[in-house]
């Protein structure tokens, strides 16, 4: 179908079905992207066939989202992996500041989306990127 990465998401999976399907994504080519929301799903979910580990900022609980979670959790994944910040993005002065912080790549979509022209905020949005 064309499809390079698969999302695992820690806090509805156990360890194992992390892994068994880590393995299934990758006979079939794919790169795994786990998703997590705090230490606790991050430790008991690392393991070697991840090509990426994305943070995301948003409280399934409440759905309220807090960037902080990003710099919390950003240098207890082990550098082997791709460091992904997920969700309460949406000033590129943030994305500059995760960078620095070590994140090698973003997931912005619901500030895009809340416009009335997606691809106009995003084009917007990079362009200031780099200049803040």
């Amino acid at each position: 179908m064309g499809a390079d990465i698969i999302l695992l998401i820690a806090a509805i999976l156990e360890p194992d079905d992390i892994e068994n399907l880590a393995e299934v994504a990758k006979s079939l080519g794919l790169n795994v992207l786990l998703e997590v929301h705090n230490l606790e799903e991050l430790q008991r979910s690392v393991i070697p066939e991840l090509d990426a580990i994305g943070v995301n900022n948003r409280n399934l609980g409440d759905f309220s989202v807090d960037i902080q979670t990003s710099f919390n959790l950003v240098d207890e994944i082990p550098d082997d992996f791709l460091k992904i910040s997920e969700s309460a993005i949406s000033n590129p002065q943030t994305i500059n500041e995760l960078r620095t912080a070590g994140f090698d790549g973003f997931l912005i979509g619901e500030s895009f989306m809340k416009t009335s022209n997606p691809g106009h905020a995003m084009r917007d949005f990079v362009s200031h990127l780099f200049s803040v």
